[in-house]
């Protein structure tokens, strides 16, 4: 695996590019699929991403003979938009994001599962000033939000959850913040609220703020928060790639459930946080498998919201074309 080097992000510039490859009638695949089976794989710098680096401590990308390069990206949009216009090949995204970009037409597919939310054991939570007194929905009407990404979980959970407590979501104001400055933000009166996951809901805690909810049980008690994306075309194009691929996440979320001790200083070194910190911290729950029942909350919530008719969990999940019989 190459080494990590974070890169300048245009928002504005990813949005438009993202806006633009909705308006092609269709994305061009590669020439010729590779033979090395290098994988570019773009990942936003949480422990939602952990995979990619359970994958990469536990030697899983060699025993699965591929050479994966890490680009890490705070941004949802900018990695659609990278994807889009195979600067990647494969991007962490919110069932959110992708069911909004099919929405548009746009020939994204998941092909394995990542990060998942399940109430009996939450990685993450809506954060208030502690001067504040939020108990439910009603009372954060007309609040500032902060978003890890506009259009995504961070923004539908928090309306999922005020309108389910007798508020107006659409009086809320979001503001798009990477997850390693909401704490400040908060702590600083930027923002009213903020939706936040580790190890960065830890790092809130300790300033001065308090949960207010684990949103996310307004959508499902469970579901598939995000998955490993790429565009139908480049996993056509790539099948073996791809199926390697989703074998290592697989395979990465049973090697972090049988190595719980080594986590922490994993996760330390590729998210630069405290060891010790973390060692204290909830782990994240991942999904070992597509499941289209655990897929389609997250469609339905984005429906609502982004005002597009909804759609089974299908169009979105990767098979591979079938060969036609002779």
């Amino acid at each position: 695996m190459k080494s990590l080097s974070c890169r300048s992000v245009d928002r504005r510039g990813a949005l438009s590019l993202l806006g633009a490859a909705a308006a092609l009638p269709a994305l061009r695949a590669p020439a010729a699929a590779q033979t090395d089976l290098t994988i570019r794989v773009a990942y936003i710098p949480f422990e939602a991403s952990a995979q990619l680096f359970y994958a990469q401590e536990a030697g899983l990308w060699s025993k699965a003979g591929l050479n994966v390069e890490l680009q890490p990206n705070p941004f949802g949009a900018a990695i659609a938009a990278a994807v889009s216009s195979n600067a990647i090949d494969v991007g962490y995204a919110t069932i959110m994001t992708i069911a909004s970009a099919h929405a548009k037409k746009l020939p994204f597919t998941v092909i394995a599962a990542a990060n998942a939310f399940d109430v009996s054991q939450p990685a993450g939570g809506m954060l208030m000033a502690a001067s504040k007194d939020v108990r439910k929905g009603v009372d954060l009407n007309g609040k500032t939000i902060g978003s890890p990404g506009l259009n995504t979980l961070g923004e539908y959970g928090v309306r999922a959850w005020v309108d389910a407590g007798g508020g107006d979501a659409s009086t809320l104001h979001f503001v798009e913040i990477p997850f390693s400055e909401m704490p400040a933000a908060l702590a600083g009166g930027r923002i009213d609220a903020a939706f936040v996951a580790e190890p960065f809901l830890t790092q809130a805690k300790k300033l001065g703020v308090h949960t207010v909810a684990v949103e996310m049980d307004a959508v499902a008690n469970s579901f598939l928060v995000a998955g490993w994306f790429t565009t139908t075309a480049w996993a056509n194009a790539h099948q073996r790639a791809v199926a390697l691929f989703a074998q290592s996440m697989r395979d990465a979320v049973v090697w972090a459930q049988q190595n719980p001790a080594k986590l922490p200083a994993i996760l330390a070194k590729y998210l630069k946080v405290d060891p010790a910190m973390e060692a204290t911290m909830p782990r994240t729950y991942f999904a070992k498998t597509l499941d289209a029942a655990q897929i389609q909350p997250g469609i339905d919530l984005t429906a609502k919201y982004a005002k597009f008719p909804t759609f089974p969990a299908a169009e979105i999940t990767y098979a591979p074309p079938r060969r036609r019989l002779l």
